[in-house]
């Protein structure tokens, strides 16, 4: 069942990038602008920016994090994006225990930062992920940036609560049916029993009108 389950995602990724490369153009239109900047806890980040057809205005593309590194990243990342993306072996990684059962274990790199570690699932080197990273951290718009988490890489209630009583702007927040009694206005509720990258809404979705999403943070980025 588990690898059935694999092959399921794998396949409804790849209609949705599809689906997402077709129709980015008409998308693009109902947005106002195309400098945000998302830091998300997984591909969320690239599925957004792929669906306007914009470029990737974050470091954070094509990685992920472990639940309680994200939280502690975007709690102080002015600190975090300051450091020195360094290599570090998987088998060293904090999270082995957690990790090194997956059937992607040690087929990707994985980079740290002062304390946390950044997955970068979707490189296939690490001097590949440090430039692209490199580079991307040079787009940061601050004024008009978007956290997004979810309930994935070992999230449990507590990750979710801690990302909710965060003082950020502009958070976005999807979890499973499992915890929703947390949520608020901007913790969405997918149906899911588990919270998978093809399931998180993008455009305008039946859970959430990403568009007008990002037309309001865009309008507090103007006013500022």
């Amino acid at each position: 069942m588990k690898k059935f389950n694999q092959l399921y995602e794998t396949i409804r990724l790849i209609i949705r990038r599809k689906y997402m490369h077709l129709t980015a153009k008409q998308r693009k239109k109902t947005i106002d602008m195309d400098d945000f900047t998302i830091i998300s806890n997984n591909c969320w980040g690239g599925f957004i920016y792929q669906s306007y057809g914009i470029k990737y205005n974050t470091p954070t593309i094509g990685c992920f994090f472990m639940a309680k590194d994200y939280i502690k990243f975007i709690s102080n990342i002015k600190h975090y994006l300051k450091q020195s993306l360094k290599y570090i072996d998987s088998s060293s990684s904090k999270w082995y225990p957690l990790i090194k059962d997956k059937p992607d274990f040690n087929t990707y790199p994985i980079g740290k930062l002062d304390d946390i570690e950044i997955h970068f699932l979707h490189y296939s080197s690490f001097e590949e992920a440090f430039n692209k990273w490199e580079n991307r951290l040079k787009r940061i718009n601050y004024e008009k940036i978007i956290y997004k988490f979810s309930e994935m890489n070992d999230c449990d209630e507590a990750d979710i609560l801690s990302f909710q009583k965060l003082d950020i702007p502009n958070k976005i927040c999807f979890i499973s049916s499992k915890y929703k009694k947390l949520k608020n206005d901007f913790t969405i509720v997918l149906s899911q029993k588990e919270v998978t990258a093809s399931h998180e809404p993008f455009g305008n979705s039946r859970l959430i009108n990403i568009n007008h999403f990002l037309n309001e943070i865009n309008k507090k980025g103007e006013q500022k």
